[in-house]
This record gives structure tokens, sequence and C-alpha cells, in this order.
């Protein structure tokens, strides 16, 4: 049976940026069809604003692209042809992120995302609407505000002409953190691929690496980054580095390398337009057009641990070990998602619900970087794809049932555990925060789904999540240098606490 891939994009957008250059990116489009079609995949191409192209898919065409729209046409599409996979064909200046509104208390406003195209609840700029991400969704991106089609064409033929190649060819990886984030890091890789043998730290690692580092087909970074930045930057107390900068990738990416950036911004789409900038493009942007097939990142603010596991840690470490283990680069992403609110569950505090938004996949989320026969054959004998997708699906309704957000309150009340909260902030160099917030746990929804008496005894806790939030950096500093306590309590106890820092 063939697996049905949808390539989604805006005509009026695409024509108003390339004009009659359209016509050479619909061939190289065409060319893509007939190379999925070898691969039982069944690819249709639906402009969703164009009324020819949305007649042959079944639904009406909109008449102007926007985040709700767009949001709209795909849950349409998805009811009628159930894809296996969604391909989002252009930047934000064709297809437009969701605008979330940022859960977590930072200089962020919204964090721009595709994650609400992977759910099945309708549009809403709110976190907790997507809490059950279950289909396979990823971005194949051209360059915001350039219209030169050469980049796009290129990113469509490395789709053709890319194919999976050997496990042992992935496990050799490069992977770089920052000095201060280098026991955190540690575990991540040794996670993924059983040591960290591979791991360089910057400072001093960043003015130049050895080709055979580049080459590797795995990529990971643990760095800072920064908004309309060109560059990932180390850490060493107050120093930060250069750790990357995109162009030093040219001519040194091996084809099909597969990307994970923990950093701040790590996939944000540098609009070159509006920063008047031609000689360079965003890291995304170079990897993917210098062979890379995924580059999964965030595109705000992101957090994680210092000397632990956590949020930007968790979510990517996920993606790159569901690829090693066989998965396409868009079930990947999916599963990285389920994984990531099956472990963080089941109340996320706003932090938690941020990592959930922030992180896109770039790339056709149909290709498949490692091959491994025992995986062929069981496709052959179970249609294993179509399972697949059944399996995840239930699974994403399942945690939109079970998983409770955090809801800010307008009021930081004071806690019934003051005197432990108080030694806590002590010993932790939180005593005088330059923000406090509190955010109740919305309960109603996996109380209702609780199995038996005792589960809605564990969950009917009234619990609240208690940030603290010291910043080092200004309004105008490229780095963010966010430091965040967490306490989650009850009217009774402190239930744990954590601490995160912007990457």
């Amino acid at each position: 049976m063939k697996s049905r891939k949808l390539i989604i994009s805006s005509k009026q957008n695409l024509v108003s940026k390339y004009a009659k250059a359209l016509t050479k990116i619909e061939q190289k489009i065409s060319a893509l069809i007939k190379a999925d079609k070898k691969l039982e995949i069944d690819t249709m191409l639906v402009y969703i604003d164009d009324a020819a192209s949305c007649k042959k898919a079944g639904i009406k065409p909109i008449k102007t692209i926007t985040a709700k729209t767009c949001k709209e046409s795909i849950d349409l599409l998805y009811s009628k042809l159930v894809p296996a996979y969604i391909v989002i064909l252009g930047a934000q200046d064709i297809i437009p992120f969701i605008e979330i509104k940022n859960p977590a208390d930072d200089e962020d406003v919204t964090v721009p995302s595709d994650l609400p195209y992977a759910c099945h609840k309708p549009y809403s700029t709110n976190i907790k609407d997507f809490t059950g991400p279950s289909r396979v969704v990823g971005r194949l991106p051209d360059i915001a505000g350039d219209s030169d089609p050469q980049y796009i064409i290129k990113l469509i033929d490395n789709v053709i002409r890319s194919k999976p190649v050997d496990a042992k060819k992935y496990s050799n990886y490069f992977a770089v953190t920052c000095d201060s984030w280098k026991e955190s890091t540690k575990q991540t890789v040794t996670n993924i691929f059983g040591n960290d043998d591979k791991l360089v730290v910057s400072p001093p690692a960043g003015k130049s690496y050895k080709p055979a580092q580049l080459k590797t087909m795995t990529h990971f970074y643990n760095c800072h980054g920064a908004s309309n930045d060109f560059s990932f930057y180390g850490q060493k107390g107050n120093s930060y580095p250069q750790a990357l900068h995109t162009n030093q990738l040219p001519g040194k990416i091996s084809f099909g390398t597969i990307v994970a950036a923990e950093c701040c911004y790590g996939a944000e789409l540098v609009n070159n337009l509006w920063l008047g900038i031609k000689d360079q493009i965003a890291i995304a942007n170079q990897y993917l057009l210098q062979g890379a097939l995924a580059f999964m990142g965030s595109s705000t603010i992101a957090y994680g641990p210092v000397d632990s596991q956590g949020l930007a840690d968790l979510v990517t470490q996920y993606f790159v070990k569901e690829i090693l283990n066989g998965a396409s680069t868009g079930r990947a992403m999916l599963q990285a998602r389920q994984q990531f609110l099956s472990e963080s569950g089941p109340s996320l505090d706003p932090y938690e619900l941020k990592t959930l938004a922030q992180f896109n996949l770039m790339g056709d989320p149909s290709v498949l970087p490692v091959f491994k026969p025992e995986i062929k054959r069981a496709a052959i004998k179970q249609n294993t794809i179509q399972n697949n997708r059944i399996n995840l699906f239930n699974k994403g309704i399942k945690l939109e049932d079970t998983i409770a957000s955090s809801v800010k309150m307008q009021r930081v009340t004071p806690s019934k555990n003051a005197n432990k909260i108080r030694l806590l902030l002590r010993s932790t160099d939180f005593t005088k925060p330059d923000r406090k917030g509190l955010y109740k746990v919305e309960e109603k929804q996996y109380k209702a789904k609780a199995a038996s008496r005792s589960g809605k005894a564990l969950v009917q806790t009234g619990a609240k999540f208690r940030t603290f939030i010291k910043e080092a950096s200004g309004p105008g500093d490229k780095i963010k240098r966010i430091r965040i306590l967490i306490i989650k309590e009850t009217d009774a106890d402190l239930l744990g606490w954590k601490i995160y820092v912007s990457r």
C-alpha cells in the first residue's frame, strides 16, 4: 500500500516572490513526485489558495494566506486525504508559522511554531490546545526575503537524491557544547551515541574545525544562539566566543547530514530582506543548502539545565535517537514531541510548554536517512508505515487527554510553604530574583481521565508552579543570560524544583 505525502504551499506568495521562475520550481517538484512514486509514496502538490489545485484535492481555496486559514486548510486536507507526511513548502513569507503566545516569562512575545499543523485541534494561539501532536509534519524552507529560486530548487533536488544509508555512518558524530554546559551535553551525547568521545568544548573550539569533524553525518549543538544572527556561541564564565559561523559550512558538510541544535534561535529562519544582508544565510538554511536532510532546532529562546537533563536536551536527543533507529525525519520529530510530553508530564511547567512549541523540523519529513534491513522486512510483511501512523495518532490523542498545562496567575499569592521556599532560594542563589511568577496547573483535563479512585487521588493535588527569574543580560545584549528556578508545590508541601538556563 502506498503512503501519501502532501506538499502544501501558497501559489500567490510563490508567484509574488519568484514570478516566472516559479515554473522552474514546479518542474523540480514534478521530478520529486516521480521519484517518490518509485519509493511507493503518492505525492501531491496542493496550493491552498489556488482554485484548480484545491479542486483536485477536494477543498475550497482560501482567499488570504494567514496562519489561521493555513491551519484550517491543512486540517481539512488531513481529514480528507489522511497523508502519512505533510510538507510545508516555503519559509514564513510563503506559509506562516503559527505564533503561539509565549507561556514562559521572557522577552519572546510569541513562539513561531509548526506544532499546531501537527495537531488535530483547530486554530489557536494557546499552547494548551496542542499537547496532542499526532501528524508527521516538516517544513522545506526557502530563504525568507530572498527571491532567488535556486535555493529551494537545490533543496528539492537534495530530497530527490536522498537514499538511506547504514546506521554506522550516522554514529560517528560531531557535537559542540559550551564549556559551561559540558556536563549536561556529555550526558546527552552518551544517551544518543553511547559515548562522549567526539564532544568538543567551546571555548577553545570554534575558530576552526578539522574537515573530518564536519564531514561526520550527525551534528549536535548545545551552544548559545541569538536572534537575527548567523553564529552559535560558546561560553566560559562571562566570555561568549563564536563556536560556529554559517560561513564555516560551505563545501564541508556531507550529503545526508542530520542536525539537532539546542541553541536559542537555532532554527530561526532569518529574513535577509529585512536585515539588508545578501552574503550570508541562517545556519539552518546553510546546512540544508550544503546537503543536510534535516535540521531540528528552536525558533526562540530555549532552555535547559547546566549539569543535568531537561527541556531542550530531551527533545533534541529524542529526535536524533529515533532517526538512528530507522525513523523518517518527520516521524522522528513526531515521536520526539510525544516522548517529551510523556516524560515531562502529566503536568507541564511554562518552560516545558514553550519547549514543546518552539522546536521545529526543517526538511522533507518523508526522508529516511538510515537503512535497517529488519525494518524493510517488517514493512513488507506488516504494512508498517500505516500501522505506525495509526499508533502515533492514537498516542497523540491519549496525550492530549492526560497532559495538564499550567496557566499564569495574575497575582503571585503567598505560599503555605514559605519557610521551605525561603531556604531553597538561599541555597540556590535566588534570594533576590528579578521577577516572580505563579502558575496554576489545569487539573480538570487529566483528573477526568484518571483510571481509578487511587488515580484520581494522585492528581487531585492543587499543584502550582512558582518561578523565580534572574537575568544577567540587558535588553540590547545579543546573548540572553537568563536563570530560572521552578518550584512545584501543593498547599501541603514542595513536590520538587528545577533550575534552567537560557541556551
